[in-house]
């Protein structure tokens, strides 16, 4: 079966990666992203097809450049992540509970990576300062994985990420190109760009 007449790289046309422009077009496009998700559910889009365009994208996306998920991410950590970052740091795990996690205040249960007023604690510049060690949440962001049902549980999440992530930004327009999705609503880039109704 093909997904598509156009190749993936076609549908995803121009990647815009300047941060400022995502935040300005992921905000600008928020009523109509919320509209897109209610549509997306309505007429149950095969997620498939938004992977393949999202992992050609991210590959023409440098995340290092950005880094907006370690600063506005909620990251869980489990007890054996608690153990893996210990090791990489080769510190014991409850010190590195004590000084680099909180509770969750959402389930006290759980612990999540503390966050400074730049992000989380292992964020230096635009650098994971435990990369090869970081939590699973980490590793798979944004959770485009092709063959996996990530994204499928997240519709909500493509809308609050669209403004901060470029690869969510621009793999969410792509698809709305690909299926042919009109926004009841028209925006002044909707105008600019030629895609009014």
């Amino acid at each position: 079966m093909r997904l598509f007449f156009m190749s993936p790289k076609e549908y995803a046309g121009h990647v815009v990666t300047n941060l400022v422009e995502i935040r300005r077009l992921g905000e600008s496009k928020k009523t109509e992203n919320l509209n897109f998700r209610r549509y997306v559910t309505a007429h149950h889009h095969p997620v498939d097809r938004l992977q393949v365009l999202a992992e050609e994208i991210q590959q023409q996306v440098d995340c290092t450049v950005c880094a907006n998920c370690c600063r506005y991410s909620i990251v869980t950590v489990n007890p054996s992540e608690i153990e893996n970052i210990a090791l990489y740091l080769r510190m014991e795990p409850e010190e590195v509970t004590r000084q680099y996690t909180a509770p969750d205040p959402d389930a006290r249960t759980t612990r999540v990576l503390r966050s400074t007023k730049d992000g989380c604690i292992f964020l230096d510049g635009n650098l994971c300062a435990i990369y090869e060690a970081r939590p699973k949440t980490c590793r798979d962001f944004p959770y485009v994985a092709h063959g996996k049902r990530s994204l499928g549980g997240r519709v909500s999440s493509w809308c609050r990420w669209a403004s901060l992530c470029p690869i969510i930004y621009n793999a969410l327009e792509s698809y709305k190109r690909l299926i042919g999705y009109r926004s009841p609503i028209q925006t002044p880039e909707d105008v600019a760009n030629g895609s009014v109704q």
